[in-house]
């Protein structure tokens, strides 16, 4: 009938609001879930300190995601070296990633060897991102590229204007206050350029971090076997060859123990890269492993103040 008012019984009606408040809440929590889910996969954290931000720590280490290469920059009190620049393909990112860091110009550039996924990027790195000085490996004449890739990152290293130098064992410098040694190579007449890798320790006021370039397991046994072993635990290391196992032998870690661990490699990559074995013998010493390729970009960060340690990662997966 037109105009007649229609009324539930008072048990239905009190169904139906309990109803439409569960429904309500159910819409409530579900957003906050999905804010939650979204906000966990873009920014998850492994920390100590959940307060240190990319912005006030004064020791960062940022692992890029730069997929089949590596390229890592380091920041001690504002001063600035960059890690290996990986394929040309990815020069466009690790510009754009130096950028947005606030970086217009680096103390220095380091080549830890001289394969493509390593240095292919440098040459338009360097364009726009000047470099003061470049370090690299000494290395034997026989094991020199004759690749194009070389060839444009000889180029760009002269074009730069940068002071260079070769370095090996027993070299030292700074980067701030972060006192950085040379561990390898130990000679120049490392059998292969892989073995030929810049070694780096990388020491800031309690931390150690080491970084190896692609360093393979027979120049791991020359540096315990001439390096005092004590200088190799860190809280953090690079693993060496994309996490190889060619790399990261068990005699190696045995004397790292590293409590954080970076792995650079690519999404699907033909090598199968990291290899099982080498996650296993990770594992014995830390379950805080981190793969770009997962992951994507890492970053280390640490707070002298509070000794603390706090890694976050953009949330690749």
């Amino acid at each position: 009938m037109a105009g007649k008012k229609h009324t539930l019984p008072e048990e239905q009606q009190d169904n139906s609001k309990n109803k439409l408040i569960y429904s309500i809440v159910v819409v409530i929590l579900t957003i906050i879930a999905l804010i939650s889910g979204k906000y966990n996969t873009e920014h998850p954290q492994e920390t100590q300190n959940q307060n240190i931000t990319v912005s006030d720590a004064e020791f960062q280490v940022h692992v890029m995601d730069v997929g089949q290469g590596d390229s890592i920059l380091i920041s001690a009190d504002g001063q600035t070296l960059l890690i290996d620049a990986a394929e040309s393909g990815e020069s466009g990112k690790i510009v754009s990633y130096l950028n947005a860091q606030g970086i217009t110009e680096l103390d220095c550039a380091a080549a830890t060897h001289m394969h493509a996924d390593h240095i292919g990027g440098f040459p338009k790195v360097f364009a726009s991102v000047k470099p003061k000085a470049i370090i690299e490996p000494v290395f034997q004449d026989s094991l020199i590229p004759t690749t194009k890739t070389y060839e444009k990152y000889l180029d760009a290293v002269e074009a730069s204007g940068a002071e260079y130098k070769a370095l090996k064992t027993g070299d030292a410098f700074t980067l701030g206050n972060a006192q950085i040694s040379v561990l390898a190579p130990v000679s120049e007449h490392a059998s292969s350029l892989n073995n030929s890798s810049l070694v780096l320790r990388v020491q800031y006021d309690d931390i150690v971090c080491l970084f190896t370039g692609d360093m393979e397991t027979p120049e791991e046994k020359t540096i315990l076997s001439t390096v005092d072993n004590s200088q190799l635990k860190a809280t953090f290391l690079k693993a060496g060859h994309h996490g190889s196992d060619t790399s990261s032998g068990e005699a190696f870690l045995e004397q790292v123990q590293p409590k954080y661990v970076a792995i650079s490699c690519g999404v699907d990559n033909k090598y199968g890269h990291p290899a099982e074995s080498t996650l296993e013998h990770l594992r014995k010493y830390t379950d805080k492993i981190y793969i770009t390729a997962q992951q994507g970009d890492v970053i280390f960060l640490y707070d002298k103040d509070t000794k603390s340690c706090n890694v976050l990662t953009n949330g690749k997966e």
